[in-house]
């Protein structure tokens, strides 16, 4: 699956710039970070399930996670992403002035709220 973004063809495995309209990260002075995202998959979801364990490729409800220790622990230690309403969304690993900090997984409709997608040099 490929996802096109103002003439802008994104696909896994691409780097990219991101400007966001309403920045959402901010360093230590106040000035907002310089927000990459490394683009890891595309998928979608069943209505029930909330949780994605990236490494498994699993998907899980909100009943399991609270039923199941292991799971409550893998979320404790961000190893299970939330998914986002709606159907379709990413996966992105996220880096604030290049400096790896997550993994997110973020609605395909987010997209309203770049203002700017570049390609990102490789360092």
């Amino acid at each position: 699956m490929a996802l096109y973004w103002k003439g802008i063809e994104i696909v896994p495995g691409m780097m990219l710039e991101v400007e966001l309209y309403h920045h959402e990260a901010f360093d230590k002075t106040g000035k907002p970070v310089a927000l990459r995202w490394k683009i890891l998959s595309f998928d979608s979801r069943k209505s029930d399930e909330a949780y994605l364990d990236f490494s498994k490729g699993k998907k899980y409800p909100l009943k399991t996670v609270i039923k199941k220790k292991k799971l409550q622990s893998k979320l404790k230690n961000r190893q299970l992403l939330q998914l986002p309403t709606g159907n379709d969304f990413m996966v992105v690993q996220e880096y604030h002035d290049k400096k790896e900090v997550y993994k997110r997984c973020l609605s395909l409709d987010l997209l309203s709220t770049v203002r700017e997608i570049r390609l990102a040099e490789q360092d």
